[in-house]
């Protein structure tokens, strides 16, 4: 995709606004973000960036094109270019949603899976305090998927429930390690739940489940060809994604007591009869409002244990030992994380934002990192 996407999602959405039939509304966001580990020229995990000073891999703008079919239907596109993607701009988004009477909506196409905590403003810097997600926990990959989501709203004495149904599938580049990887998910489902007290204690939990066909782009393509091409394929297929069953669940708060913000939340993601390691992640953060500045504190980990029982019946002799071996290890994780950060909100709808993470790994030949970075998030 390209420039000319952008205004062929415009013209498209534009084209329903007949001022008789239809309400159409534009906004957009972006950030400009730069970020370095210093002196340490080791990559900081999940992001590209190192001792350099980098304005592209955290940087992106985004055009969201809303109309207004008739009382119950509108339809919505989000074009969305992303530094680490060389700007080239994708269609992020693409849905109509139905309003089912008071209480239910149903979305149908390409849209936002209710993974996280902040899930729905995943790319919107300005939505949430720092400069990103804590990496301990966002690093599942994807965030977006096709098929159809059913929701319910419902007002319960001083709680607010949301509750989200989902039945899709996901075909295309998913981040893993700072590169994407070409993958294809099939029967993705799964359902998360938000309920909001008064105007200050959110609480939320996600369960999804799906059948990864396949993740292309990676060392582990080589090795399944050499392994299936001298007589193991049984053993090749026990190592790569071939349809195997994976399953992510989360759940998380957050306390907004006007000066005061706590927030957590905690995951867990593994994926059956392969090499992926069980996967867990956390992060507690904690923030104070002095006006339009708030400081941030942020601590979190990320643990996964190797699946060395693979190796179970292979002779230390086989020639394939010492490559699976290396592969298997190298899905064992045991990091933590410690962060600083800051938020300015100095203008209407802009903010400048400051972070300084230190990463830690105790798993032995994975290097230490720390990442500063800044930037400028906005709405429109």
């Amino acid at each position: 995709m390209n420039r000319l996407l952008i205004a062929a999602a415009c013209a498209a959405a534009l084209s329903f606004a007949s001022p008789a039939d239809a309400a159409v509304s534009i906004s957009g966001f972006g950030q400009v973000v730069v970020g370095t580990t210093g002196d340490d020229a080791e990559p900081f995990p999940e992001r590209n960036f190192d001792s350099d000073k980098d304005f592209k891999e955290e940087s992106l703008f985004a055009v969201q094109v809303s109309a207004d079919l008739n009382e119950h239907i509108d339809v919505i596109a989000q074009v969305l270019a992303r530094g680490d993607k060389d700007f080239d701009a994708e269609l992020a988004w693409a849905y109509a949603n139905m309003r089912l009477g008071d209480a239910f909506k149903l979305k149908a196409g390409r849209q936002r899976l209710g993974l996280f905590r902040y899930s729905d403003y995943l790319d919107v810097g300005y939505a949430y305090p720092w400069v990103r997600p804590p990496v301990s926990v966002y690093n599942l990959g994807f965030n977006n998927a096709d098929g159809l989501s059913l929701s319910h709203d419902a007002q319960l004495g001083n709680w607010f429930s949301q509750a989200q149904l989902f039945v899709g599938g996901f075909s295309g580049d998913a981040r893993t390690g700072g590169e994407y990887l070409d993958t294809k998910l099939k029967s993705l489902m799964g359902v998360s739940w938000t309920v909001d007290y008064a105007d200050w204690l959110s609480l939320r939990a996600a369960y999804y489940k799906a059948d990864v066909e396949y993740v292309r782009g990676t060392s582990l393509d080589t090795l399944e060809a050499l392994l299936t091409g001298n007589g193991f394929g049984a053993l090749a297929s026990s190592l790569v994604y071939d349809g195997d069953p994976g399953v992510f669940w989360g759940m998380g708060a957050q306390i907004d007591r006007g000066n005061l913000l706590l927030v957590a939340e905690f995951t867990s993601t593994d994926i059956d009869d392969s090499l992926f390691a069980p996967t867990d992640g956390w992060y507690l953060s904690a923030g104070y409002r002095f006006g339009s500045v708030m400081p941030i504190v942020t601590l979190g980990s990320k643990t996964s244990d190797a699946k060395l029982e693979l190796l179970d019946g292979i002779p230390t002799q086989n020639p394939f030992y010492l490559p699976i071996l290396g592969a298997v290890s190298s899905q064992a994780a045991d990091e933590d994380y410690a962060g600083i950060g800051l938020r300015w909100d100095f203008m209407s709808n802009i903010a400048f934002k400051a972070d300084y993470t230190r990463y830690r790994s105790d798993i032995s030949g994975v290097p230490d990192s720390d990442l500063l970075s800044a930037g400028v998030v906005f709405t429109f």
